[in-house]
């Protein structure tokens, strides 16, 4: 009796082994699936370049930026003005409406030229994992459409409505390196309808920036902008931002330090004076609620 058991235990103990070694084998030879890399960042925009985000469809996501005066004494700030807060360089208010999960459309006030602003997002690829695609990969569209008294701007002809206009498109690569770090890199070009007469209607520039995870609910972010082109803007410079980020629920809020001269690409790629040498340099904050309208 005792070897019929032994020898029965015998057998099951190897039928379960080879079963074992069975589904290992078919688990190896079963591809993995590839799954979308999601949260690439957090926000829409890190500080100045945008990132592959959109909003959910349905949703009305309510923006609010805000860009001070320049900080230090040797660039018209100091005590006089509080470091920047008592002044104002720009303000934007915009609503931002997820179309459908690849496509975002959005309107938008600046403050900076009296200035309304209208932008697209759409996205073309999602970054895969196992094998997939590698990159996220999304288009940026913006006009803006200056509403200022010509006789309080710079420029002549802007009683013409086509002359108002001002475009920017960026091609928008982003890829996410495990659960902290992720980067961004976009090819931008920025249009006028009219400039001065010794600047250039066309620039090219090429912006790139991070998000680099801390904590649960905070990131380090940067961005860069280099213009190509040569510009014959005098003292012109690379917009160049550094902040850090925190999300809390339905709030993303971001602080930051910047020399931009404004929130608008079209305006601030081309046409930033500031320099952070200098002591050009600007506090910012922007913040993001998310409102679901619909499925």
């Amino acid at each position: 009796m005792k070897k019929i058991l032994l020898a029965v235990l015998t057998l099951f103990s190897t039928t379960l082994f080879a079963q074992d070694d069975l589904l290992k084998q078919l688990q190896s030879q079963t591809p993995a699936k590839r799954e979308p890399v999601i949260a690439t960042f957090k926000g829409f925009k890190i500080i100045n370049i945008e990132t592959n985000e959109t909003t959910p469809k349905g949703n009305l996501d309510f923006r609010v930026g805000h860009l001070f005066g320049n900080i230090f004494p040797e660039s018209g700030g100091g005590l006089k003005n509080f470091y920047g807060l008592d002044a104002s360089a720009d303000i934007r208010i915009g609503f931002h409406y997820g179309i459908t999960p690849w496509l975002t459309a959005g309107i938008a006030h600046i403050k900076r030229n009296q200035t309304f602003e209208g932008i697209a997002k759409l996205k073309l690829l999602q970054q895969k994992t196992n094998g997939g695609s590698p990159l996220s990969i999304a288009l940026f569209g913006e006009v803006t459409y200056t509403v200022k008294d010509p006789k309080d701007y710079p420029l002549e002809g802007l009683e013409k409505m086509p002359h108002r206009l001002g475009y920017c498109t960026q091609l928008i690569l982003a890829r996410k390196f495990g659960s902290r770090f992720s980067l961004v890199v976009a090819p931008t070009w920025v249009h006028h309808n009219i400039v001065s007469p010794s600047d250039s209607n066309d620039v090219f520039s090429i912006g790139g920036g991070f998000r680099l995870k801390v904590t649960r609910s905070s990131a380090i972010v940067a961005d860069y902008f280099y213009n190509i082109s040569p510009t014959n803007l005098e003292n012109h410079y690379s917009p160049l931002g550094i902040g850090w980020e925190i999300e809390t629920g339905g709030h993303v809020f971001t602080i930051m330090y910047t020399n931009s001269i404004g929130l608008a690409e079209a305006d601030f790629i081309p046409n930033t004076q500031d320099s952070w040498k200098k002591g050009g340099v600007k506090l910012s904050f922007s913040i993001s609620r998310m409102f679901k309208l619909g499925e």
